[in-house]
Parts: structure tokens; C-alpha cells; sequence
């Protein structure tokens, strides 16, 4: 199975330079959810919010979010972001699937938390 860094790499760095435009993302403070607003979509993310042009840019930022990244590169053409946001979510989903079914015997919440945010910071290398 692919690392979410690999995904990255081969998906998304592999594009013109010129397609791409790089976003800085803020800390995960909580919950991270997406919202549509009166002008548009928003990534909300504990009390910080990020303005996205589309529902799947803000779904797209919002796996690499979940994933501890700081800043990642987003391709400009909606096209290219719908095509390649299936197939990222997937595989997020695999692997948060994989991770709840090792942490689920872990009871203490931080600690849990704390590895689940260390394999995920080590799959986006």
C-alpha cells in the first residue's frame, strides 16, 4: 500500500510547477471539518479558518491537515484536483482504518493521539 507521502510525491510534486500553488496550513488545533459559507468553502480547523476556492480543494487540504502537514502544494485546475481527490481519500481512509484498528486496545487518549499523529507525520515523508 501507498504511504500518503508517496501518493504525494507521485501524484501531486510530478505536476508543471507552473499548476501548482502552495499553501500553508495551520495547526491542527481539534477538529477538523469542511463548511460551506456565504462566499464560498471554508476548512475549519479548531477556531482557525482557511477560505478554499471549491469543496474539493478544502477536502484535499483537509486529508493533509488530518495528516500534520504544514504546507503542500495544490493544483490549481479544478480538473486535475477532482481527479486526484478520490483516489487521496481512499487511501487516507485505509490508512486511518488501519491505525484505529491498532490503536483501539490503546485506552489512554493522549497517547493515542500522540502515536496516530507520529505514523501519520512518518506516512507523509
Amino acid at each position: 500500500m501507498r504511504t500518503l507521502g508517496q501518493f504525494y510525491r507521485d501524484e501531486i510534486l510530478s505536476l508543471p510547477a507552473e499548476t501548482l500553488a502552495l499553501v500553508r496550513l495551520p495547526l491542527n488545533g481539534g477538529e477538523v471539518r469542511v463548511e460551506q459559507g456565504l462566499f464560498g468553502w471554508t476548512l475549519v480547523a479548531g477556531k482557525t479558518l482557511l477560505d478554499c476556492r471549491s469543496e474539493e480543494e478544502a477536502g484535499y487540504l483537509k486529508v493533509f491537515l488530518d495528516a500534520g502537514l504544514r504546507e503542500v502544494y495544490v493544483p490549481k485546475d479544478d480538473e486535475t484536483l477532482s481527479a486526484i481527490l478520490p483516489r487521496l481519500e481512499r487511501l487516507k481512509g485505509k490508512i486511518d482504518r488501519i491505525l484505529q484498528s491498532y490503536l483501539a486496545t490503546v485506552l489512554d487518549r493522549k497517547v493515542r493521539e500522540r502515536v496516530r499523529y507520529e505514523v501519520l507525520a512518518e506516512i507523509s515523508q
